[in-house]
């Protein structure tokens, strides 16, 4: 896949009809990437290690689980707890 088919995919991913609770935090990521799929933005650097569709649809449905599992409003903003998440697997 091109980085860009990679955007795509994700934004698609993001914006499809949400099926379970924890699809109705994609609208919150798609706030964090600023609603911006584009090739400049530095935020989408973190697909590049991403070879398939599945991998990214996998990776949605793991950071949405972890917003529900693990995100304290309380403690931090979705913001930062998606940003820490991103650093993690920048690093991996």
């Amino acid at each position: 896949m091109t980085h860009r088919e990679k955007i795509q995919t994700l934004a698609s991913c993001l914006n499809g009809e949400p099926q379970n609770y924890r699809d109705s935090f994609k609208p919150d990521l798609c706030l964090f990437f600023n609603d911006d799929f584009s090739l400049e933005n530095p935020c989408m650097d973190f697909l590049h290690p991403f070879e398939t569709t599945s991998d990214i649809e996998e990776w949605v449905a793991l950071v949405t689980s972890h917003i529900v599992l693990k995100f304290d409003e309380e403690v931090e903003s979705l913001g930062d707890f998606v940003g820490e998440y991103l650093e993690v697997e920048l690093i991996k």
